[in-house]
């Protein structure tokens, strides 16, 4: 057993027979309905039929109704306006949305993504002169801006007023722009505090069109920008949300963008499935490979692309660039894991912090990401260059993170992130004290012996529960993602049918039966364990979930082993 299978507690709000019926629930189902606490009528409609209209006001958002008129005035007038963006792919996509949709609308607009290495993230001082240089006198931020402070001053001083779209959480000081549309701003009454940067662009497009007295349906062309920038950002897939990935599911699906198009052929992809899975390990990768090697602005280029041949361009170099990314992230895991196990008394830190000269500050997020789940432990990258240290935090779900940054934030230079990411940068000097204190002041929240990696089980099956019926009530959870992820099911003592093998790169394949049933499984990275699953008379616990197979033209259903035991029978 690799991890602690943590079983579901029991719940005593349940979902009524009539709406078991109604919505063609499967039992087993609707007992991880209501774990998830999605068991009133109201919440399974809004759950199982998440649809457009459904999406709250947008001028329910403090400030919304500034920020658009500011909007408007600016385009009645002829003013120069920038959309000023994140280099991550939420950023990328929010910076697409506005660009695109207010040059739709007879603005005169630009945009602007700092380099991850000369302007670093969020609004600069030297963004903002470049804004100056371009005659911009509105600046609207997008996935940023919502700690700067002395930056939004620095504007204010040239004469440009700045609106702030963001998702992070504030300051204790809030920037003196002329609009703030954040969701997490405690001033703000917005009903659904978890949306990512794209889809407050979204909102910010849809209050414009409101105001204007346009088509209601024209902010919905970029529903799937929306999709790919909320699924790479890994943030809750409920409420709205969900309505905003599922509907742009539909549109990658069915009607792909030229620069979404060219990404999803450059992979081979076109007339496949497109799922929360390919955005986040296809999709998101490669846009996101531009902002960490070289700048952003190509995958803006890439996903505003009017023709298919401009897109494929793009993608083939973003290709590359990708492929460049992986070599540095692979070399850089490995040096960073080559410190825990030769420097570091794993046994002691509750928080790891790794710094190292000339790392590639481009991929220090995504192997700090790798190093976390390795040792189930918060991690912090730093790559240090003429003195300073600047890198990536990620946080395990029992950890804020970021809360414990911001008990910190009089060792940083800069710093700013939420609960399971930030970013900072420190001095060379100050990173020793990083490491201790924040290891000292997790004492109370992290406890050594606790850190076994955990799995959330929702449900103990039976192999004659896996009916096409079981199957497709599975599908009809989808989009999965935090907050609503695939169900982990758990089978006992199964009976290895036949004999295990390692396929592909250390793929476990194996068939199981119980009660007459036998079923297809795959462990990916799992070859190791053949051995234990070919001794005789084994008997096998599983964990477990549960996907589509396709073979030779048949679709059959597998179970992806998350993780087992033998069974004491």
């Amino acid at each position: 057993m690799l991890y602690q299978w943590i079983y579901p507690e029991r719940v005593s709000q349940k979902i009524s027979e009539r709406d078991i019926k109604k919505f063609d629930i499967h039992p087993a189902i609707a007992k991880i309905l209501e774990q998830r606490n999605i068991s009133s009528s109201e919440a399974l409609q809004r759950f199982f039929e998440p649809k457009l209209e459904n999406l709250y006001d947008p001028f329910l958002f403090k400030d919304m109704n500034i920020a658009v008129e500011r909007i408007i005035k600016a385009m009645r007038n002829g003013e120069n306006i920038m959309i000023y963006g994140d280099y991550d792919v939420d950023g990328v996509t929010s910076v697409t949305i506005l660009y695109d949709g207010l040059f739709k609308l007879g603005g005169k607009v630009s945009f602007f993504i700092p380099s991850r290495f000369q302007e670093g993230y969020g609004l600069s001082q030297d963004g903002i002169d470049a804004a100056k240089e371009r005659q911009v006198s509105l600046i609207i931020t997008v996935d940023c801006g919502i700690t700067a402070v002395e930056e939004s001053v620095y504007a204010k001083s040239l004469g440009i007023d700045v609106i702030i779209t963001d998702h992070h959480e504030p300051g204790l000081t809030l920037p003196p722009a002329i609009a703030i549309i954040d969701p997490k701003l405690d001033t703000c009454s917005y009903p659904f505090k978890e949306l990512a940067g794209c889809g407050v662009a979204y909102k910010v497009l849809q209050g414009l069109c409101q105001r204007l007295e346009m088509d209601p349906s024209f902010p919905e062309q970029y529903l799937d920008l929306v999709a790919v920038g909320t699924a790479a950002d890994i943030v809750s897939l409920v409420d709205e949300n969900r309505i905003l990935v599922k509907n742009g599911l539909t549109i990658l699906q069915s009607n792909p963008r030229p620069g979404i198009f060219a990404l999803l052929e450059i992979c081979s992809l076109i007339e496949k499935r497109i799922s929360v899975s390919t955005i986040v390990f296809i999709i998101a990768p490669r846009i996101n490979a531009v902002g960490r090697i070289s700048n952003a602005k190509k995958a803006v280029h890439l996903l505003a692309a009017k023709s298919l041949q401009q897109a494929r361009n793009i993608a083939r170099i973003m290709e590359k660039e990708n492929n460049a990314r992986k070599k540095i992230d692979e070399m850089t895991f490995n040096e960073a894991q080559e410190m825990v196990e030769n420097t570091i008394d794993i046994d002691s830190k509750r928080i790891l912090v790794l710094a190292k000269k000339d790392w590639h500050p481009g991929v220090v997020g995504i192997v700090a990401s790798r190093i976390m789940e390795k040792y189930n432990r918060p991690s912090i990258l730093l790559s240090i260059q003429d003195g300073i240290g600047k890198g990536s935090a990620r946080s395990t779900s029992n950890f804020n993170i970021y809360s414990a940054l911001k008990h910190l934030e009089h060792l940083f230079i800069s710093f700013g992130g939420h609960r399971y990411a930030a970013g900072i940068t420190i001095t060379e000097e100050d990173i020793a004290v990083l490491d201790e204190e924040i290891n000292m002041g997790s004492e109370g929240e992290l406890q050594i012996e606790e850190m076994v990696p955990k799995l959330n089980i929702d449900a103990e099956i039976t192999f004659t529960q896996l009916t096409a019926s079981f199957f497709n009530s599975i599908k009809r959870l989808s989009p999965s993602g935090p907050s609503n992820m695939r169900p982990v099911f758990v089978s006992k003592n199964l009976q290895v049918y036949g004999k295990a093998t390692v396929v592909g790169k250390n793929h476990l394949k194996v068939k199981f039966k119980q009660d007459g049933v036998v079923v297809d499984a795959i462990g990916y990275r799992l070859g190791e364990y053949v051995k234990i699953f070919n001794k005789p008379k084994t008997r096998i616990n599983c964990a477990y979930v549960i996907e589509e197979a396709k073979w030779s033209g048949q679709t059959t259903i597998q179970m992806k082993i998350k993780d087992f035991e033998v069974s004491d029978g």
